[in-house]
C-alpha cells in the first residue's frame, strides 16, 4: 500500500506538470465517458431498471401473435376472460382501456380534462399496490351499473383536495357525474402513463363480441416460468378457438409479453445498438490516448533508463505507467459523470414519445447507483486499455542501448512507431463505421421527411377535447355540438377551413371490418369481407387537410342522422376490395360481425379519395373509411366518445397561441362546461411522428462527430510526436538538397497510409454492421452508395488537414538547428 501510494502521488506531480497532455486527456475521457454515462443511464431506466411494483418479473403483458409475426396488444372482454379461466398461467388478471380519453372536471375555475383510466377491479392487486390512503376496488363496484368510485393519484390528491387526509368519502364530479374517492394511489404508482385517477371499468363479462380495446395485464402464478406461461397460453389459445369461435384466428396465439419489454417497445433494440456505438466513441478514445500516452513515454525513455539504472524493475516502471493511465481515467469519470447529469434532460427531451419509459418527465431515468457503478466500471477499464501498451513499452526499455544513445535522441524504437500507426489505423476505422452509420441514419430521416404525407399540415391548429359520455353519448348531441361549433368557428376572422375527426393522420385510432353487400358469403377472410381505419369526420375534414377527390364526392352537410348512410373511401381500400373495379355504388356493412355495433342499415360507397400516410410516413397508407359521425352506429358513438378525444381542426393564418384562444372561447359558447385538453400545430404533430427516428439520428450523429474530433485529434498528435522524433532526419534531407515539398510529401505519404488503411477497414467493418441498423434506417437502402462514399471522404479530408499541419511544420524546419539536434 505505501508504494501504491507513492506510485499516485508521484502520478499527481507528474500530470500537474504536464497542463496540456493532463488538460487533453481528461477532456477526451470526460466526453467519452460522459457520453456512456448519459446513454447507459437511459438504458439502465427503460431496460434494466425493475419496475416499481412488487415482483414485477411477474408482470406480463398479453399480445396476440399472427403467423407472419405481427402483433396486437388490444384484447376483447371475451379474450379477458379467457385469461381469468382454468388453465391460465395467471394468478391475478387486469385490463384497462386501450386509450386514455379522460375526464371532464368543473371546479371553480376553467373546465379541466384528466387524464385517467377506467380499470378492472382487480387492477391494484394485479401490480401488488396498495392504497396509501383508503382501499382499491371491491368486486361489487366493478360491474355494469355498479356505484360510481374512484381512486386518485397522490398528486391530483394533493392539487385538488389539498392533501387533505379525510379526503377518502369526498365527492368529485366527473364527466357530469358524482364519483366517491375510495383511495389514493402511492406516488409511485403511475399506469397507465399519464393517468391521475382510476375508475372501475364495469364490463359486461357476457359480451363476446371480437371488439379489441383493452390492455390485459397479468401476474403470474408462482413458479411458473416465461417459457411455461407461453406453453399455457398456447394450449388455452387452443380451447378459445374450439370453444370461441372467430374470437382467435387460426395463425394466431397469446403470447405473454415480460411489463417492462412492452412499456420499451421499438426502443428496446435501439436502445442497444446506440450504447454500442456510444461503446465504440469510448473505445475511439482508448487508442487516442494510448497514442499520447506512447508519445509521452517516449519522451521520457530517458527518466525510465536511469530509474531502471538505479535499480527499478521492469515491473515497477509498468506499474508507475497504469497507474497514472487509472488516475486519468477514475478523474476523466467522475468529470464525465458531471458532463452526464448535465445533457441527460436534453437527451430526455429529444427522446421519442414512445414509451412511458422514457420521457422528460420520467422518474425511471437518472444517475443513480447502479449508472455510478457503470462509470466507475468504465473509467477503470478505460484506464487499463489505454495504459497497458505504454506501460509494457516502459517496461521493455533496454538499459545498455538507451545509455549508448544521447538523452534528446533516446525514444521507444521502432516497435513504438508500428504500434502508434496501428492505432491510428484502428482508430479510424472505428470512427468511418461510426460515420457510415450516422450517414445512413441522416440519409434516411431527410428521406421520410420528404415522402408527401397525403395532406398538407401547414396552418393547421388542432384542439383535442375529450367529450363526456353523458352529455355527447348519442348521435344527435354529438352532431349538433360539432355542427355548432364549427358554424361559429368558420365566421371567425381569417379561418380559412373547419373540420372534426375521431383521430389524426399518424395518430391512433380504431379500425373495423366489414362485409360488402351482395359478396359476403360468411367468410371473414374472403372476397367479400374487409377492414379498415374507421374515421367519423365532419365534411370540412377534407378541406381543411386538403385531401384530393379522385372521383365521386366528399361528405356534406346533409349527410347526417336519418339520411342514407354513405362512406367514402381511400384509394388503399378500393384497390383492395374492389380491384379492376369502381366502388362507387356498393354497399357495405360496417362491424358486420358484432351486433352490438354493427351498421343496421349498409351504407352506400360515394366517393374515393387520395391515399393518407395514417400509420406513419415510413409505412404504406391503410385501408379508410370516412364515414359523418351522425351516421355512425349507436354502439361505436358511444364506444368512440368514451374512449377517443374528438380533433378539432382549424385552418387559419397567424400565430397558434392567438388562433387557439379565439377558438377555445367559440367552444365555451357553445358549452361552457366542456374542457380543451390538449392544442398542436399539426406541422408538429407530423414531426413527432418521427421522433423515433430523430432521437436515433441526432444521437448517432452526435457520436459519429465525437468519433471524428478524436480521431482528428489522434492523428494530428501523432504526426507532431513523428515530426518532433524525425528533426535531426529531416534536417539532414534538406542539407543534402530535399525540397519543401518533397519533405511534406514524405510527411503526408506516413500519415495518409494509416488513414487509407484505416478508412478501408472501417468501411468493411460497416458493411458488416448495415445488418444491425437495417431496423432504423427508412427510405434509403443499408448499403446506399453516397453514405459509404461521403463518409470516408470526410474522414479523408479530416485526416488530410490532421497531417497536412505536422508536415507543412516539417517542411520549415532549419538544417541547421536540426542538424545541431542530439
Amino acid at each position: 500500500m505505501p508504494a501504491l501510494l507513492e506510485d499516485v502521488r508521484f502520478a499527481v506531480r507528474l500530470l500537474l506538470k504536464s497542463r496540456g497532455f493532463t488538460l487533453v486527456s481528461l477532456l477526451t475521457l470526460a466526453l467519452a465517458i460522459g457520453a456512456n454515462t448519459a446513454l447507459f443511464s437511459v438504458v439502465n431506466g427503460v431496460l434494466l431498471r425493475p419496475l416499481p411494483y412488487p415482483e414485477p418479473d411477474q408482470l406480463m403483458q398479453v399480445v396476440r401473435i399472427n403467423k407472419d409475426h405481427g402483433r396486437s396488444a388490444s384484447q376483447s372482454i371475451a379474450a379477458y376472460t379467457w385469461m381469468t379461466a382454468e388453465g391460465s398461467p395467471f394468478s391475478r388478471v387486469s385490463a384497462h382501456e386501450q386509450l386514455l380519453s379522460g375526464f371532464s372536471v368543473v371546479g371553480d375555475g376553467l373546465p379541466e380534462r384528466l387524464p385517467g383510466a377506467r380499470v378492472t377491479g382487480s387492477f391494484f392487486e394485479t401490480f401488488g399496490t396498495r392504497p396509501t390512503l383508503g382501499r382499491g376496488f371491491l368486486p361489487e363496484e366493478d360491474v355494469v351499473g355498479g356505484p360510481r368510485v374512484v381512486v386518485l393519484s397522490e398528486g391530483l390528491w394533493q392539487r385538488r383536495f389539498g392533501g387533505a387526509p379525510d379526503v377518502v368519502g369526498r365527492s368529485i364530479v366527473l364527466d357530469d357525474e358524482p364519483y366517491t374517492v375510495v383511495g389514493v394511489a402511492p406516488a409511485t404508482f403511475a399506469h397507465p402513463r399519464g393517468a391521475l385517477l382510476w375508475t372501475p371499468l364495469q364490463l359486461d363479462l357476457t359480451d363476446h363480441a371480437d371488439v379489441n380495446f383493452l390492455f390485459v395485464t397479468g401476474r403470474l402464478r408462482p413458479g411458473i416460468t416465461l417459457d411455461g406461461a407461453t406453453a399455457m397460453l398456447r394450449t388455452l389459445g387452443g380451447r378459445v378457438r374450439t370453444e370461441s369461435p372467430g374470437l382467435l384466428d387460426e395463425g394466431q396465439d397469446y403470447v405473454p409479453v415480460e411489463l417492462r419489454t412492452f412499456l420499451a417497445g421499438d426502443l428496446r433494440l435501439a436502445l442497444w445498438v446506440l450504447l454500442g456505438a456510444v461503446g465504440l466513441v469510448l473505445l475511439i478514445a482508448c487508442v487516442n490516448l494510448a497514442n499520447l500516452q506512447l508519445a509521452r513515454a517516449a519522451s521520457r525513455n530517458r527518466e525510465w533508463v536511469v530509474r531502471a539504472a538505479l535499480g527499478a524493475a521492469p515491473g515497477r516502471l509498468a506499474r508507475q505507467m497504469l497507474t497514472e493511465s487509472l488516475l486519468l481515467s477514475v478523474l476523466g469519470g467522475g468529470l464525465g459523470v458531471l458532463l452526464a447529469s448535465a445533457a441527460l434532460p436534453g437527451l430526455l427531451a429529444l427522446a421519442p414519445d414512445t414509451s412511458p419509459l422514457l420521457s422528460a418527465d420520467s422518474s425511471q431515468v437518472g444517475i443513480d447507483g447502479t449508472v455510478l457503478g457503470f462509470t466507475l466500471a468504465a473509467s477503470l477499464l478505460t484506464g487499463l486499455l489505454f495504459g497497458l501498451l505504454p506501460a509494457w513499452q516502459a517496461s521493455r526499455t533496454n538499459l545498455e542501448t538507451a545509455l549508448r544513445e544521447g538523452a534528446q535522441r533516446t525514444s521507444l524504437g521502432p516497435t513504438g512507431g508500428r504500434a502508434r500507426a496501428l492505432l491510428v489505423v484502428g482508430q479510424v476505422a472505428l470512427a468511418v463505421m461510426l460515420l457510415v452509420g450516422a450517414a445512413l441514419l441522416i440519409r434516411g430521416f431527410f428521406a421520410l421527411q420528404n415522402v408527401q404525407p397525403g395532406f398538407d399540415p401547414r396552418g393547421v391548429h388542432v384542439l383535442r377535447m375529450s367529450l363526456p359520455e353523458a352529455r355527447y353519448g348519442t348521435l344527435q348531441a354529438l352532431e349538433r355540438f360539432e355542427a355548432q361549433v364549427e358554424e361559429r368557428v368558420r365566421a371567425l376572422p381569417g379561418v380559412e377551413e373547419v373540420g372534426s375527426t375521431s383521430a389524426l393522420p399518424m395518430g391512433a385510432g380504431p379500425s373495423m371490418s366489414f362485409s360488402i353487400e351482395g359478396r359476403y358469403t360468411g367468410d371473414d377472410n374472403g372476397p367479400g369481407a374487409g377492414w379498415g381505419q374507421y374515421r367519423p369526420v365532419t365534411p370540412g375534414y377534407f378541406q381543411a387537410l386538403r385531401i384530393g377527390l379522385v372521383r365521386g364526392r366528399l361528405l356534406t352537410e346533409s349527410d347526417v342522422a336519418g339520411s342514407e348512410p354513405v362512406v367514402v373511401l381511400n384509394e388503399t381500400a378500393a384497390r383492395r376490395f374492389w380491384p379492376g373495379e369502381d366502388p362507387l355504388g356498393q354497399r357495405i356493412r360496417v362491424a358486420h360481425s358484432v351486433p352490438s355495433l354493427r351498421d343496421e342499415v349498409p351504407r352506400v360507397v360515394v366517393g374515393v379519395v387520395r391515399d393518407v400516410r395514417e400509420d406513419g410516413l415510413n409505412d404504406e397508407p391503410p385501408p379508410v373509411m370516412y364515414v359523418a359521425p351522425g351516421q355512425m352506429s349507436q354502439g361505436i358513438a358511444s364506444l368512440l366518445v368514451r374512449m377517443i378525444p374528438r380533433n378539432l381542426l382549424v385552418r387559419a393564418p397567424g400565430g397558434h397561441a392567438e388562433v387557439v384562444a379565439a377558438v377555445q372561447r367559440e367552444v365555451w359558447a357553445v358549452d361552457a362546461r366542456q374542457p380543451v385538453m390538449e392544442t398542436l400545430k399539426l406541422e408538429d404533430h407530423v414531426a413527432r411522428s418521427l421522433g423515433s427516428e430523430r432521437f436515433n439520428m441526432v444521437l448517432l450523429a452526435m457520436m459519429a462527430a465525437l468519433a471524428l474530433l478524436l480521431a482528428a485529434v489522434g492523428i494530428y498528435g501523432v504526426l507532431s510526436y513523428l515530426v518532433g522524433q524525425r528533426t535531426r532526419e529531416l534536417g539532414v534531407r534538406l542539407a543534402l538538397g530535399a525540397t519543401r515539398g518533397q519533405v511534406v510529401r514524405l510527411v503526408l505519404r506516413q500519415g495518409l497510409g494509416s488513414v487509407a488503411g484505416g478508412v478501408v477497414l472501417g468501411c468493411a467493418g460497416a458493411l458488416a454492421l448495415t445488418r444491425l441498423v437495417s431496423g432504423f434506417i427508412h427510405g434509403v437502402s443499408t448499403l446506399d452508395p453516397l453514405s459509404f462514399i461521403a463518409a470516408p471522404l470526410v474522414l479523408l479530408t479530416v485526416g488530410l488537414v490532421a497531417t497536412w499541419l505536422p508536415a507543412l511544420r516539417a517542411s520549415r524546419v532549419d538544417p541547421i538547428i536540426a542538424l545541431k539536434h542530439d
